[in-house]
């Protein structure tokens, strides 16, 4: 672990320098997409802006990138080789102490590799930055660790659970408010001792990842109760995330990324993960927030 520095610019340039040389270390070939996508990613936590742009004296509307996901996914399609991408990414609604609308992420995919791949990766990044150790949790064994909640995919299971040990909760409220309102509260618990890799998420959660058991193959690391990493072994059927994207726009006018369907049927398999590299600078130094990152959004 690191104090904070004095000249935070000059430290920033290193810290990218750093993650860039150990991607290319690896054989990682670094990539550029554009910023501004025909197709938003329709993640239902994320919220994308729109862009309106006049082309040829017509009026068209873009997106700007949320993550390089989607345009990184159609460049293996047709350059099948390890990559990555450190880039400013653009989020509406989100602003505090962790949050800001824009900021900087790295995003990489790793070909014929799973989640657990990148984890043995991410764990290599972080001993260049004083990590020695970590720790692998279940997500249900959190649960019961931390919150003394036993986790469930049947939401009147998980009622009735809550009910037992004593929480309370507006019979309005269905399963997806539920685990969000307790997640919040682990979230504070985890990766003090440690970096704390969360796994097995249930199969709900999958987002865009392989489902096996009931559970996700994918995970979420935290470094002094803050969120850093959000990787996963990909899913390849066409027909699934299909059918996984509809369920994330409903009641949302966004368009669907026929694009991306068509091309992950020709990827081989593969994994990926996102960090973001302002939340993980401030964790290695121990900054408090955000607002004291002179390069960042500020209102």
């Amino acid at each position: 672990m690191h104090k904070k520095p004095e000249n935070l610019l000059i430290t920033w340039a290193d810290f990218i320098d750093t993650i860039r040389n150990f991607f290319k270390s690896k054989g990682y070939l670094e990539v550029t997409t554009p910023i501004l996508q025909i197709y938003p990613n329709v993640d239902p936590n994320v919220e994308p802006l729109k862009v309106k742009l006049n082309l040829g004296g017509r009026d068209r509307i873009f997106w700007l990138h949320t993550s390089p996901e989607h345009a990184m996914k159609k460049m293996l399609a047709s350059f099948p080789i390890n990559m990555f991408q450190i880039t400013k990414v653009f989020r509406d609604k989100e602003y505090g102490r962790l949050h800001r609308p824009e900021f900087t992420m790295l995003e990489w995919y790793r070909l014929e590799a799973n989640y657990e791949n990148l984890i043995e990766e991410i764990v290599e990044l972080l001993k260049l930055f004083g990590f020695e150790s970590y720790e692998v949790l279940e997500l249900e064994k959190a649960f019961e660790k931390y919150l003394g909640v036993v986790l469930s995919e049947d939401e009147e299971i998980l009622k009735n659970n809550l009910v037992s040990y004593g929480y309370e909760f507006d019979d309005k409220e269905d399963w997806d408010s539920l685990f969000y309102r307790l997640y919040i509260d682990l979230e504070k618990h985890l990766g003090f001792d440690k970096p704390t890799f969360l796994v097995k998420f249930p199969s709900k959660l999958g987002v865009y990842s392989v489902l096996k058991d009931g559970y996700a193959e994918r995970f979420e690391l935290y470094i002094k109760g803050v969120e850093i990493a959000n990787g996963w072994t990909e899913e390849r059927d066409p027909n699934e995330i299909r059918k996984r994207m509809e369920s994330n726009l409903r009641d949302r006018e966004l368009p669907l990324d026929e694009e991306l369907l068509k091309a992950l049927a020709s990827i081989t398999s593969f994994s990926g993960c996102s960090i973001g590299l302002e939340r993980l600078f401030i964790v290695v130094y121990n900054i408090q927030t955000l607002d004291d990152l002179p390069w960042i959004f500020q209102i």
